[in-house]
């Protein structure tokens, strides 16, 4: 289960969609208290890449620069995981939700990008 697949990972295979199933799956367990303490983890994995940058000898410009490229990628990894996880529990909501439908005609949720007002 937690094997990498080579082929994808350096195939960089953009053509991945999540089925509705799967959205469903990855929602809930975005809910649950493993996926707090994996989040911590992550978080923690990062603050360590940093260190290690911060702690690198200064007389060493290249592995000032190799590890600035692992911190800053794990970083970048982080946070759009994240970003795209948030956006796929607000999606997920947004359906679970009633409002907005015959049963409760209420004005239904809309994403912030969809409300935001041009100035």
């Amino acid at each position: 289960m937690l094997k990498v697949m080579d082929e994808t990972v350096k195939g960089l295979e953009f053509n991945f969609e999540l089925s509705d199933i799967q959205r469903g799956i990855l929602a809930s367990a975005i809910k649950q208290e493993w996926f707090d303490l994996l989040q911590k983890l992550m978080e923690q994995e990062v603050r360590l890449l940093n260190i290690r940058l911060l702690n690198t000898p200064g007389n060493d410009p290249t592995g000032i620069l190799a590890n600035h490229a692992i911190a800053k990628g794990a970083g970048m990894f982080y946070a759009g995981l994240m970003q795209r996880l948030e956006i796929l529990l607000q999606i997920e909501n947004s359906k679970a939700s009633t409002v907005g439908s015959l049963e409760n005609p209420e004005v239904p949720p809309y994403l912030e990008e969809l409300t935001e007002t041009a100035e």
